[in-house]
Order: C-alpha cells, then sequence, then structure tokens
C-alpha cells in the first residue's frame, strides 16, 4: 500500500497546479526560444474537465528550420511536467525559401482535478 501511495505521489507532482501553469508556460517558451524558433501564438484554450483531471490546451505557432522544430518538439518532451503533443501542421513560411518553416501545434498538459473524487 505504501508503494502505490508513493507512485501515486510521484503521478500527481506531474500534474501542474493551477499556479503553475504560467511558470510551464514560461519552460515551453524558453525551450523554443533556445531552439532557435520565433513564436508567432502561444493561446491558451478552454479547459476540457475529466472525472480525474483537467486538460489545458495550449495552441503554439512557431517558426524556424526543421531540425529546430524538432529540437523543440524534443525539449517539450522531457519537461518535468507531463505535456502531450497534437495535430501539428508544418508548412514553408514562403515558397521561396522552403527552408523556413511554421509548425503550428496543439499542447495539452493535465492537472488533477480533486473535484471529480468528491463526486
Amino acid at each position: 500500500m505504501e508503494e502505490m501511495e508513493n507512485t501515486f505521489g510521484a503521478l500527481l507532482r506531474q500534474l501542474p497546479s493551477d499556479t503553475e501553469v504560467p511558470g510551464l508556460l514560461e519552460d515551453i517558451t524558453r525551450t523554443g526560444l533556445g531552439s532557435g524558433l520565433e513564436f508567432e501564438e502561444i493561446k491558451l484554450l478552454p479547459e476540457a474537465v475529466q472525472q480525474f483531471y483537467i486538460e489545458l490546451p495550449i495552441q503554439i505557432t512557431v517558426v524556424g528550420g526543421y531540425h529546430d522544430l524538432a529540437t523543440f518538439v524534443s525539449g517539450v518532451a522531457s519537461l518535468p511536467r507531463i505535456v502531450t503533443l497534437h495535430d501539428f501542421e508544418i508548412k514553408p513560411v514562403d515558397s521561396k525559401v522552403p527552408t523556413k518553416l511554421r509548425m503550428s501545434i496543439l499542447a495539452k498538459t493535465y492537472r488533477y482535478n480533486d473535484e471529480g473524487l468528491k463526486k
């Protein structure tokens, strides 16, 4: 039982609370800038409430080279918080400069829904 509680506690620490979301956005931004990307958009979308967690979607649009985009995705996957990446689209910014790409991606992070246990 103690081992299960320790595992559960470790998993909960990966779910940010409300007050940690700004820090997560800073981490995502820092990861993108450190990868050599330019941010066009980073926008919080409406939350999706589930029984045990709340999904926090973040729409991100960045511009950079192919390898810079890959470095960014890898960096986001390495963050200490759970962040999943969905629905990405990569297109050239300009047909005259095919190496400069725009990536639109939906990042989702999650926070614990303690109200779900009360139902």
